[in-house]
């Protein structure tokens, strides 16, 4: 199991997966459970930062 730190608008707080596709769907699935908005999950081992971006019409776009 990997560590992974997920930031929120509200704060940020740290959970363990197996993977980076298990992580990101409990870093998800804990932001709606707590009403919190997901900005950026990172993996505290390989120093890393995942977080969710939309590609509309060749640009390139970050969810603030």
């Amino acid at each position: 199991m990997d560590k992974y730190k997920v930031f929120t608008d509200k704060g940020s707080w740290t959970i363990e997966a197996n993977d980076d596709f298990d992580a990101m769907r409990k870093a998800l699935y804990f932001c709606w459970r707590d009403g919190e908005n997901f900005r950026r999950m990172e993996s505290v081992k390989f120093h890393y930062t995942l977080q969710i971006s939309i590609i509309e019409n060749n640009q390139f776009y970050t969810i603030p």
